[in-house]
């Protein structure tokens, strides 16, 4: 008997050992995921909540076909787009340069340098382009001063009105501003992917007669796309919802989404058509992630960051 006893005492012995880190690990996750949920989950029911009231309503997102907000909407999708390809046409030549032609003991030092941005405040990396473009700013002083023109241009806060519709490609300062800051991002997912290349099949393409064209399109873009659409989808909805940039350097025919929402919580006071207007445009770019995450390998390099 006391032999049956020893045994079932051991047996629970190990059970509490076990179940001792296991609770000490449940603790310890415990924290950060109260606190994610707080900070991430908690306001986004509040701002749906609130977009439904007062009382339960749906009049709030049934005023959001009305006026401007759809045409705003499709220009601020518009620009993010925009700005995300343009981003993406710069990363693959660069990236690949640097992860299969740039010296080993270069690459570092220069893919720190494509970082550079992301060490700075967002508005003073805004405020440059202004310093720079301004019709006393460096551009200007320098044209005039070389008598390339005979008075400033107008390079600052001026539409593109290239387009058809919303669907316009941002203004000069606007698209400057919005590739100098989110450029980088892109940067570093696509150096990720292109890292990963097998360089000898690009070596093996171009054995067989395959051009610079064919190799890009055959073997590099298949190999790498995971990492280019990881790229898009990080910075495509940050510059579509961005507000300090196109404060800052819009022309007034290019307001996007964010100032209208700030508009109708600051200045209107109307809470709930703002948190509407809020809701619904979440909705599209979580949509469009969505979408753009579908893939297996998409996943793996979101994954990675």
């Amino acid at each position: 008997m006391s032999g049956a006893t020893d045994r079932l005492r051991r047996r629970v012995g190990r059970v509490r050992t076990q179940r001792g880190p296991a609770l000490v690990d449940a603790g310890l996750a415990a924290l950060p995921t109260l606190l994610a949920v707080s900070l991430g989950v908690v306001p986004l029911v509040l701002l749906f909540v609130e977009s439904v009231s007062p009382p339960v309503t749906i009049e709030n997102y049934a005023a959001l076909g009305g006026s401007v907000y759809p045409e705003i909407m499709i220009r601020s999708l518009g620009i993010g787009v925009a700005v995300t390809l343009v981003c993406l046409t710069v990363a693959y030549p660069v990236t690949y340069w640097l992860a299969h032609r740039c010296p080993g003991r270069y690459r570092l030092p220069v893919l720190v340098s494509f970082t550079l941005p992301l060490w700075l405040n967002y508005v003073v990396l805004n405020y440059t382009w202004v310093w720079i473009l301004a019709s006393d700013g460096v551009v200007n002083a320098v044209l005039t001063g070389l008598g390339v023109v005979d008075r400033p241009l107008d390079l600052l806060r001026t539409a593109s009105a290239v387009g058809v519709g919303p669907l316009e490609l941002p203004g000069l300062s606007l698209g400057l501003g919005f590739v100098h800051i989110y450029l980088p991002y892109v940067l570093l997912t696509m150096y990720v992917s292109m890292e990963r290349l097998d360089y000898r099949q690009v070596e093996a393409a171009r054995d067989l007669g395959a051009g610079d064209l064919r190799v890009f399109l055959d073997v590099v873009v298949p190999e790498t796309y995971a990492g280019a659409v990881a790229g898009a989808l990080i910075v495509y909805a940050r510059i579509a919802g961005a507000f300090a940039t196109p404060q800052i350097l819009a022309a007034p025919a290019e307001q996007m989404i964010a100032q209208i929402i700030t508009t109708q919580f600051y200045d209107v006071l109307d809470y709930p058509f703002a948190a509407a207007l809020s809701v619904a445009f979440l909705a599209v770019v979580l949509a469009g992630f969505g979408i753009g995450a579908l893939s297996t390998d998409v996943r793996a390099a979101l994954k990675r960051w």
